[in-house]
């Protein structure tokens, strides 16, 4: 079958061109939308020549955004704030590079420089305008791994934004510093030091001292807590709840909050999503405390 014979169901279509089954029954019932007619049926399934269907997506396909020259020319080493970089692309929002950063780690290029905020060379920005992905399935490449930091090294020794980033397991530089710069890891103090690189046109990059950073993190919960036995068992709220006779998670925490569980008002530890920028924490018990009180609510005749 030559290329000009091969036909598509609309599952195929859906899986290869990244739309949507509605999409297609819109495009294909309105005779001004440009989409190829029905080639063949057989009963109710519709089936259309894929070389027409392949060129109705290619003129579709949104244009990339050309950037003036006045931007090509300027010095690629300018170091630009996120707001100069929302204009340079073209956004009306910052919230834009930030929703970039949180949700899609390694796409959006990260930060060159950390200051006061995430700063980004204009060439590192024009690079990435020039070959970022269009619309549909997007793919890029991962950015670099973060180096691996033990949380029993010297207590005095400096850590940098990576360093920093990885002990409290977050994916990439830009991740963390999203949310420290927007004030969503709160348990993570100033810097120790803000380190001026000779040469460098940025502002200092931030330190700090290993025993601050995993303070923060063992506040934070994404480390446990000093003096915690890992060999000892804690349970969280799902397991809690069947121990002790609740439906779920969820009715067991409603009757915490209603004062009805005053003994596990106070948990054993806090655990949280090691990288989360905004997730609650959750709450952790002692198993054989949970098991004691559930023995006590229900005594063995």
């Amino acid at each position: 079958m030559s290329a000009a014979e091969r036909l598509v169901d609309t599952a195929q279509i859906v899986s290869e061109f990244s739309t949507s089954k509605p999409r297609i029954s819109e495009w294909s019932n309105n005779p001004d939308s440009g989409f190829p007619p029905v080639a063949h049926t057989e009963g109710r399934k519709r089936f259309w020549r894929h070389d027409q269907v392949a060129q109705f997506f290619a003129q579709r396909a949104p244009k990339k955004r050309a950037l003036p020259a006045a931007v090509l020319d300027a010095d690629p080493n300018e170091l630009l704030t996120k707001r100069e970089v929302a204009q340079l692309l073209g956004y009306t929002r910052t919230s834009t590079i930030d929703a970039y950063v949180r949700d899609r780690p390694g796409y959006f290029p990260e930060p060159n420089e950390n200051t006061d905020g995430p700063m980004w060379r204009r060439g590192t920005v024009v690079a990435w305008a020039g070959n970022r992905p269009g619309k549909g399935r997007r793919s890029s490449a991962p950015g670099p791994a973060l180096p691996p930091v033990s949380a029993d090294g010297d207590p005095d020794e400096l850590l940098g934004t990576a360093e920093v980033a990885s002990l409290f397991g977050y994916s990439s530089t830009a991740s963390f510093s999203s949310a420290l710069y927007q004030g969503r890891i709160p348990e993570l103090p100033e810097p120790d030091l803000l380190e001026k690189q000779e040469g460098s046109r940025g502002g200092p990059r931030k330190k700090w001292r290993r025993a601050t950073a995993v303070a923060a993190a063992r506040r934070r919960g994404v480390l446990p807590a000093t003096g915690h036995d890992d060999n000892e068992d804690l349970v969280g709220a799902a397991e809690a709840a069947r121990i002790l006779g609740y439906k779920d998670a969820d009715s067991l925490l409603s009757a915490l909050g209603h004062g009805l569980l005053p003994d596990l008002r106070q948990p054993d530890a806090f655990h949280h999503r090691r990288g989360s920028a905004g997730r609650p924490r959750q709450q952790h018990w002692k198993r054989s405390r949970i098991e004691e009180l559930a023995a006590r609510r229900n005594p063995t005749p």
